[in-house]
């Protein structure tokens, strides 16, 4: 079955979103096009329509990316997860197809209707779209990197600066590639790297011969040691992107940061103590809160100074 005309593939297709792309993602890929639309417009005023299509755009692509993920992965993920929505067949990689296609359609329709220059937008959006089948085929080296597991994560975060590129065009006539674009990308990027590995380093109960992880080709001390170092650049990019945005950076903003830094740090303290599934994944979300508290601060202060 192809389609969603039925109430069974109507609940795949909840499942599957609940699963591998769950709603609460969504404010971060909204903050994430408001920091492009500010960097674009010099935190000038976005108006309601813009907010809602700009965040529609960007939620969208990053669902996109999620589907061709799927369809990436899917004979590894069936050996290695079986019990995935999409594994156990409550939906198809061809109903999944069709979600693609309307994420395409629907971005398509925005970009004609409200960017500010169609042109521009249409060759960031081109380029993105060819970066991101690239990474579909895994740049055409997917044994090489397989074996270079840090390298593999470089090469997929790349895709981050480009979707900053690419929802900057949307609110501007013209691309300028000034400090703050540059300091928003860097951000993005390292934001990404964070996240990245650190769903990848694992504890005893999740490492196994046949998934690479970071905790396996590094040591779970100094996996954890690199996940600090870059949740330390994180925060020196939303202070260099706020000190060049804004006249003055609140103490609030580092009070802030230190208290989730301390709470982060913890959690990453208890996974090493207890290296488990469990503070895997409470790994994850301190490492999350982290990135959209990041992002909403220097929307907040750039928007009040």
């Amino acid at each position: 079955m192809t389609d969603f005309s039925s109430c069974s593939s109507h609940l795949g297709f909840k499942l599957w979103i609940y699963e591998r792309f769950p709603l609460k993602n969504l404010p971060l890929f909204v903050v994430i096009y408001v920091l492009s639309a500010m960097v674009s417009t010099a935190h000038q005023y976005i108006s309601l329509t813009m907010f809602i299509a700009g965040s529609i755009l960007s939620c969208s692509y990053f669902l996109l990316i999620r589907i061709i993920d799927e369809h990436k992965d899917y004979d590894e993920d069936c050996e290695r997860y079986p019990k995935r929505v999409l594994q156990r067949g409550l939906i198809t990689l061809n109903q999944l197809k069709l979600v693609a296609l309307g994420c395409i359609l629907i971005q398509l329709f925005i970009i004609l209707l409200y960017a500010s220059n169609i042109t521009l937008i249409l060759k960031t959006w081109s380029v993105l779209i060819i970066w991101t089948l690239l990474m579909s085929k895994e740049f055409f080296i997917k044994a090489w990197l397989d074996r270079n597991l840090f390298l593999y994560a470089l090469s997929h975060t790349l895709i981050m600066p480009l979707i900053i590129i690419w929802l900057t065009s949307f609110s501007s006539t013209h691309i300028e590639i000034n400090r703050p674009l540059l300091l928003l990308m860097f951000l993005s990027f390292f934001s990404a790297l964070t996240f990245e590995i650190t769903r990848k380093c694992k504890g005893d109960d999740e490492d196994t011969p046949y998934i690479k992880s970071y905790s396996q080709n590094y040591g779970r001390p100094l996996s954890i040691a690199i996940i600090v170092t870059l949740i330390l650049t994180m925060y020196f990019a939303q202070y260099l992107l706020l000190k060049n945005m804004c006249q003055y950076v609140p103490e609030w903003f580092y009070f802030i940061n230190i208290t989730l830094f301390i709470s982060c740090l913890g959690q990453l303290v208890c996974f090493l103590i207890t290296p488990d599934k469990h503070n895997r994944n409470l790994n994850e979300i301190f490492v999350g809160v982290n990135m959209l508290t990041g992002y909403l601060l220097c929307a907040l202060i750039i928007q009040l100074y």
